[in-house]
């Protein structure tokens, strides 16, 4: 039977992902050695190199594959006909508990995030991340508009971004002690970003009160 060389090589860069990851969990990057990686992932330190230029880039590409799953499932919903706000409200769950969770690798990730805005040109490192979490949130967006919550001319695309930095910046801040913390704290930012994109008649706090955050809403449901 031939052998796949790309679902070899696609295999092959998730396992080692996969593995630094749980390696940078335990012991964040900075206590985590390339050595350490390719024995857990089985390959060699050449191998390793091959397919990541660096932790940072090993870590990214899991965090992408969680923020991406979590995408098919928010839109999986929205196209059952969940209420966009209840959606977000998941969304928004799931990502304030990785926040928490993870606090010691939230740093790695929010300044490469970040970083990619102003990055030079050809520097891609936190690019491909950061279109993977605006592609989260946008559509739920999207929904919100289609339904009359948000203004028709709303440039979906740039609020998405600036939840996703809005979100990261708050992360990056810290000191939150628990995932309703981070909920609360992105709740204050998400008001003053959403201020100006209501519909004529949608009030901030109509929006609150349908779901668009629900600080003590359970990750896991």
């Amino acid at each position: 039977m031939k052998v796949d060389r790309h679902e070899q090589d696609d295999a092959r860069r998730e396992r080692i992902a996969r593995a630094a990851f749980e390696l940078f969990a335990r012991s964040g990057l900075e206590g985590t050695s390339a050595q350490d990686i390719a024995r857990a992932a089985f390959v060699s330190r050449t191998n390793l190199y091959r397919y990541y230029p660096s932790k940072v880039h090993m870590l990214l590409a899991h965090f992408e594959r969680t923020v991406r799953d979590t995408r098919d499932e928010a839109v999986r919903k929205l196209h059952a006909g969940a209420a966009p706000q209840a959606v977000w409200s998941h969304v928004t769950a799931r990502m304030a508990d990785l926040g928490v969770r993870y606090r010691h690798l939230v740093g790695a990730v929010g300044h490469a995030v970040l970083g990619a805005r102003v990055a030079p040109a050809g520097s891609d490192e936190g690019v491909r991340t950061a279109l993977t979490l605006v592609a989260l949130v946008e559509p739920v967006l999207v929904a919100m508009r289609d339904r009359g919550a948000l203004r028709g001319g709303v440039d979906t695309h740039l609020l998405s971004a600036l939840l996703v930095d809005a979100c990261l910046l708050a992360l990056l801040h810290g000191g939150h002690r628990d995932q309703r913390e981070v909920l609360r704290d992105w709740q204050d930012r998400f008001s003053l970003l959403l201020q100006g994109a209501l519909a004529p008649g949608v009030t901030e706090e109509s929006v609150r009160e349908s779901g668009l955050i629900v600080a003590d809403r359970d990750p896991s449901s």
